[in-house]
């Protein structure tokens, strides 16, 4: 089924300029017309599949967001969206691709120009590929500068996910949001998105390592070296340590179900 253009941002003074731009291909926009517009996170405002996925990341990188409409924060407020183009692509592949996107570069310098944005993410490579030709990137230093890097990767997955930083800006490439792209990936690129956000001085003070709380799963205690330290160390016989082992129970750890013993968070 064809689909809309992606529904236009609010426009606020945190994105007017200095803001965030989220970058998509065109023909990813909702299947009906919004009723209203909204900030990006508004999630009375359907933006389309790709969109809502990507806005599901930021759980996943440790970023809290606010998507209820009169409780968005100064961070919701950041983003604006670009379809770039504006026209959808057609019989082209690969290479192709970018050199058709590029092509349509006044577009996006147009917008660049009026908004000024901190950060730019692309949720493809293709475009990023785009304004790195370099018939192109001469007609971005107006807007970014030149670039201080080639990019660097911020995963080791398969699926490409890149930084890189120019004079003026800070930019993030990202895989289209997919079935490809799982919970295991999109959690690799966090740190790399964290650290542009923060580049950027967008990142929430609420921000938590996403790691953290996984890393909290994988501790382990093992009760028969426990007892046995406990012995040595308090100068008890082992009935002693076991007893007092097992009044820590549900105060220092917990047993599961699997027998597995945790520390207690």
């Amino acid at each position: 089924m064809p689909t809309l253009p992606i529904p236009e941002v609010l426009n606020t003074e945190e994105n007017a300029t200095g803001g965030i731009a989220v970058v998509t291909l065109p023909g990813f926009g909702p299947e009906l017309a919004p009723k209203r517009r909204g900030v990006f996170f508004d999630n009375s405002v359907d933006r389309g599949r790709v969109l809502e996925q990507f806005i599901g990341w930021f759980d996943l990188w440790g970023i809290p967001v606010k998507r209820l409409r009169g409780t968005e924060g100064a961070f919701e407020k950041r983003f604006f969206t670009l379809e770039w183009p504006k026209s959808e692509i057609r019989n082209a592949h690969g290479p192709q691709t970018v050199k058709v996107i590029a092509s349509h570069i006044d577009e996006f310098v147009q917008v660049m120009q009026a908004r000024l944005p901190r950060l730019v993410i692309f949720l493809s490579c293709y475009p990023w590929q785009a304004v790195n030709l370099d018939e192109i990137k001469p007609l971005l230093e107006p807007v970014f500068g030149q670039p201080l890097d080639d990019g660097r990767r911020i995963t080791d997955k398969r699926l490409g996910a890149f930084v890189q930083h120019w004079q003026k800006c800070t930019v993030l490439a990202l895989p289209q949001p997919s079935k490809n792209t799982t919970e295991t990936i999109v959690r690799s690129f966090a740190g790399g998105v964290q650290s542009a956000l923060q580049r950027s001085q967008s990142l929430p003070q609420q921000t938590v390592d996403p790691l953290l709380e996984a890393a909290g799963d994988c501790l382990i205690l093992d009760e028969e070296q426990s007892i046995r330290w406990i012995a040595v160390q308090l100068h008890v016989d082992p009935a002693r340590a076991q007893k007092l082992f097992k009044a820590l129970e549900n105060k220092a750890y917990v047993r599961e179900k699997n027998g597995k013993l945790r520390f207690k968070a």
